[in-house]
């Protein structure tokens, strides 16, 4: 199950602040018993789903053979699948900025770009894959209240808004809004490249075919050269 990055991304730090660590683990057993028998029970419902839609291609193409061995389980992996990639609804935003650190006297922009991501249409429920850059401006303007977050916040931030079904529109959108209302910064900028299967796979068919999203605020939106400069960083402006 991934004990170990599980414990690192979440209970260690728990632990790590708590008074009483025992007590603390003590609840987080029994809250996380209660929340795998929840998830199973999503699993078992989805899984019914998923075998009335093979039952349901058997009709449309009856040469479908639901014995293949190939196909044995497949409803309880299709259902595992969902509730993986749609793992950023049960996502706290607020946990994942919950350390910040004083941005001092930095008043340059901070960007992480090439964050690789996976999220799910929500029209369709085909997967969309891409690339996403997230930049900020430190507003040290603020004094104390400056700030800054580890890099990992921000590749975080990403996956928390990418696992679940969506538009690439709100999830650009939503990351922006996340950063701005957690972080205060003076500016907040993010692009979003993707791919998407409902456009490579069906329809166009046009497999090369890729959608960029932006969502700006604060200097970024008022400054051409400071946006200029956060598209030539991230290569998208020569």
């Amino acid at each position: 199950m991934g004990f170990e990055s599980s414990f690192n991304k979440d209970l260690a730090r728990k632990l790590a602040k708590a008074s009483d660590p025992e007590k603390v683990l003590d609840l987080e057993l029994v809250e996380f018993r209660k929340r795998a028998l929840e998830l199973n029970s999503a699993r078992e419902k989805m899984a019914q789903g998923y075998e009335k839609v093979l039952e349901g291609l058997k009709l449309a193409f009856p040469e479908l053979d639901l014995e293949d061995k190939n196909l044995i389980g497949t409803p309880n992996r299709m259902a595992r699948a969902l509730l993986e990639i749609c793992s950023g609804l049960g996502t706290d935003e607020k946990e994942i900025f919950s350390t910040t650190f004083p941005a001092e006297n930095y008043n340059e922009v901070i960007i992480l770009k090439d964050i690789d991501y996976t999220s799910l249409c929500s029209h369709h429920f085909f997967p969309f894959t891409g690339k996403a850059h997230v930049g900020y401006l430190p507003d040290t303007h603020k004094g104390q209240d400056s700030k800054v977050v580890g890099l990992s916040k921000l590749a975080h931030i990403v996956d928390c808004h990418a696992q679940r079904p969506q538009l690439q529109e709100r999830m650009c959108f939503g990351i922006m809004e996340s950063i701005k209302r957690e972080l205060r910064p003076a500016g907040v900028m993010v692009v979003i490249e993707g791919s998407h299967g409902c456009l490579t796979c069906r329809s166009a068919k046009k497999a090369n075919a890729s959608m960029i999203t932006s969502a700006l605020d604060g200097k970024f939106k008022e400054d051409p050269k400071l946006r200029a400069e956060f598209l030539s960083l991230i290569g998208m402006h020569k």
